[in-house]
């Protein structure tokens, strides 16, 4: 049984290790965004899509496309921020409330890239609780493989290349 719990963790692990790093690229792209410009826009559609699996509902996305105009040119954009699994959790019929057809929204947009826009700038705490939940499973998993000196070693570098990384965003975005 051991064997067959630690075989089913070797191939779950880089499942973990890269949501791991999709969360922690969320957060600081969020945090990026908190320094965009903005500009107004309009919702052009707005719809939450089922998926079926026979008769029970698989899968729910919210399809949406936003226009904003940047330097004369129209522009189209789909992200409403940059959560990265909090909107699992929530109610994408509540999100499509929000943001209905026609409706004239704020659009914030990179500068140096304005093809890259949010209808909602920053982070949610849920991403930030996510990421160390996946630290600790990823930390978990290299214990069962690792010595605990050598993944306290590598779990202390991964921690401060975050925080070098996150405190440039940070320093960008109060510049």
């Amino acid at each position: 049984m051991l064997v067959i719990i630690l075989a089913l963790l070797t191939m779950a692990s880089p499942v973990f290790f890269y949501g791991t790093f999709y969360v922690a690229r969320g957060i600081l792209r969020g945090l990026r965004s908190n320094g965009w410009a903005e500009t107004s826009g309009e919702i052009l559609f707005s719809k939450v899509e089922q998926y079926h699996r026979g008769k029970d509902v698989a899968k729910e996305l919210l399809q949406l496309s936003y226009s904003y105009m940047i330097d004369g040119i129209v522009r189209e954009g789909h992200q409403v921020g940059f959560e990265s699994f909090s909107w699992f959790f929530g109610n994408l019929d509540k999100l499509a409330a929000k943001y209905p057809q026609n409706q004239q929204v704020t659009v914030y947009y990179d500068p140096q890239q304005p093809e890259n826009a949010v209808l909602e700038k920053g982070t949610k705490r849920a991403d930030a609780i996510l990421l160390c939940v996946l630290a600790l499973v990823d930390v978990g998993i290299l214990l069962i493989y690792i010595p605990l000196t050598p993944v306290l070693i590598l779990l202390g570098v991964a921690v401060i290349i975050f925080l070098v990384f996150l405190f440039r965003q940070l320093k960008q975005t109060h510049v």
